[in-house]
């Protein structure tokens, strides 16, 4: 019964740990106690503690106690001396005889020049040296750790990112499936799709495969089993910003706490010791002792003293002071001391060495942080100028204005704009870490992490907001040396919300008709003369000014001429023109007509998408009529 019960309570514990949701501070705790590299490093820490341990005990005196038991058996010789003839007889006699002895006895170093304090001293440092080594073990681990959780939320985001991608994929596959059924598009569109789709279901495949083996790499670290290993979800947040950290104090202050620094002065600390340990073996060693004894004989006979009265008869004490002087050794102990000499400016150099690489690994971590801090910001603006950009491609291939691969560029340079991010954004977040970790702050991952840097001064803005501000105080700072005019400021909005597709030919066609129509409106609503009017060039006149500029590669937030720069031919009004009040109510009617089409602009070319996807369905219908007519 009882084996049962073990066995079951076994399957109980193995689905309890397979159902369980590591948390990065679960992970962390178990690897610093569990892994093997730092069971070994306290294994050995340990040994070191042994061996301290014995050295704090050598001052103490030894107490030995011996028991002897011997019995003879055999001839024994005995001589007389013939005086008449003046020589020696020998006589062998059989004997058997058995003899018993007692003895305890003490010795203790009096003198050897602090040699056992020393050695103590010594024993304490390497002990303390090894608690360091198990020290930066863990850390390692950790910091490992880190970068592998890391990489296994990437993937699961990555993931996502695959599945809207494929998710996308999809509704355009059905889409053009109904539009070839309809006859509105070719066979070698649809199969684009088509191939498009199976491309799409690669990656998410390929995503999910990496979450897993990025999975299976973190249970390794852990020596757990990878299947039914999960972690739990963090939401890293986007709000980052760059910390301003001076680098001298990070290096002072890891100089200061880093485990490998210590390890390495406590390594000097001991090599400096076993120099005075050698020096010990040029002075003489005294010793102490004390030792007390008995015996018993009896050769079976007879008339021999009773055993309690032979031990007390023979017993003996002994108190006995020695000292022990070298001499000469064959030159060992000098250079023992040379060699004691030469160990520590090997761990001085190392010490070098460790000081040297933490701060260049320091260094590397701060450039590294700022290096894809500006990543990161790129990647986001990457990020927001793809998705304007496939929003576009979006409207203009709803309104057939772009192809089906034009479109599919515009959304693969959208998707991979947002895996870059999410790999710069994690990238970033690891090199944090790792600078954090020399600050000596710890390490940890929590949900909604505030990235922002204590000392930045843009805490509270997200990266979106940074580069707007710095396109800002751009702007501020060009148009300080200038006086912008109101009529500036109106051919400026109308240039803004105008011209965001003016790379298409049409869609310039479309707004010159639409500006002259503007202009033909403005004409009847006021009072100037049919004579003194400009007849419509003065608008008509920026678009091909705004035309020029968009071929010749200006920004478009250059202002195009207005109506007071133009050429003497078109805004010429004869000498009878109206009066300036007359002028500043076209102005101002100019201006209202320009902000009401700066509003509908704003919101987006829905209304035209809706108008596109009726005039389709209606071509889709007239196809149809003429199918079945054919038919």
């Amino acid at each position: 019964m009882r084996i049962y019960i073990i066995i079951i309570a076994f399957f109980i514990y193995e689905i309890a740990n397979a159902q369980k949701v590591w948390s990065f501070n679960d992970c962390l705790t178990y690897a610093r106690e569990n892994n093997l590299q730092v069971l070994a490093s306290k294994l050995n820490e340990q040994s070191q503690e042994a061996n301290y341990k014995i050295a704090k005990n050598q001052k103490l005196p030894d107490f030995i106690g011996n028991v002897g038991n011997d019995f003879t058996s055999g001839p024994i010789s005995k001589q007389t001396i013939d005086l008449k003839e003046l020589k020696i007889n020998s006589r062998y006699n059989y004997t058997q005889g058995y003899q018993n002895s007692l003895a305890l006895q003490s010795s203790v170093i009096l003198y050897n020049n602090g040699n056992l304090k020393k050695t103590e001293e010594k024993n304490s440092l390497l002990l303390k040296q090894y608690q360091y080594t198990t020290e930066k073990i863990k850390n390692d681990i950790s910091l490992q750790l880190v970068g592998n959780y890391l990489t296994v939320l990437l993937n699961k985001e990555l993931k996502i990112v695959e599945k809207n991608s494929l998710n996308t994929y999809e509704q355009q596959y059905d889409r053009n499936l109904k539009l070839y059924n309809a006859g509105s598009i070719p066979l070698s569109t649809l199969y684009e799709s088509k191939a498009n789709l199976a491309n799409a279901k690669k990656s998410y495949e390929n995503s999910i495969i990496e979450v897993d083996r990025s999975l299976m790499v973190l249970a390794m670290l852990l020596q757990k089993d990878y299947r039914g290993f999960q972690i739990e979800d963090v939401k890293i947040s986007d709000n980052i910003n760059s910390p301003l950290i001076n680098v001298p104090d990070v290096v002072q202050y890891a100089f200061q706490n880093q485990p490998e620094i210590k390890s390495a002065e406590l390594g000097i600390e001991a090599a400096k010791k076993d120099i005075d340990i050698a020096k010990t073996a040029l002075y003489p060693t005294i010793t102490g002792g004390y030792k007390a004894s008995t015996s018993y004989q009896n050769f079976f006979d007879r008339s021999s003293k009773s055993l309690s009265e032979q031990w007390y008869d023979n017993h003996i004490q002994m108190l006995s002071v020695g000292v022990k002087v070298p001499i000469f050794n064959k030159g060992i102990s000098k250079l023992q001391i040379e060699q004691s000499k030469i160990k520590q400016y090997v761990e001085e150099n190392k010490l070098e060495q460790e000081k040297l690489t933490l701060k260049q690994n320091i260094e590397t971590s701060y450039f590294d942080v700022n290096s894809s801090f500006q990543t990161f910001l790129s990647a986001m603006e990457a990020v927001d100028s793809n998705r304007i950009s496939y929003e576009f491609a979006e409207k203009s291939f709803a309104a057939g204005k772009i192809n089906v691969y034009d479109l599919n560029i515009a959304r693969n340079n959208y998707f991979s704009a947002q895996s870059q991010m999410l790999q710069a954004k994690y990238s970033y977040l690891f090199k944090l870490k790792i600078l954090d970790f020399y600050t000596g702050t710890p390490l940890n991952i929590t949900s909604d992490e505030d990235l922002s840097g204590n000392q930045s001064k843009n805490q509270n803005l997200s990266p979106q907001q940074i580069l707007s501000e710095k396109i800002e105080s751009e702007e501020m700072t060009q148009n300080s040396s200038e006086t912008v005019s109101s009529q500036e400021n109106t051919n400026s909005v109308f240039n803004s919300n105008t011209l965001k597709d003016k790379s298409n030919e049409s869609d310039y066609n479309e707004k010159k008709v639409t500006a002259n129509s503007e202009v033909e409106n403005i004409k009847k609503s006021t009072n100037i003369p049919a004579s003194e009017q400009a007849t419509g060039k003065t608008v008509t006149n920026s678009f091909e000014n705004i035309k020029e500029n968009s071929s010749s590669g200006i920004k478009d937030d250059v202002v195009p001429a207005n109506p007071q720069n133009m050429p003497a031919t078109e805004t010429k009004v004869s000498d009878t023109k109206p009066a300036s009040k007359s002028v500043d109510d076209e102005k101002a009617k100019r201006e209202a007509l320009i902000m009401e089409r700066r509003a509908k602009l704003m919101k987006g070319s829905q209304n035209d998408t809706i108008s596109n996807d009726a005039q389709r369905e209606a071509l889709i219908k007239e196809r149809r009529a003429k199918l079945s007519k054919g038919l």
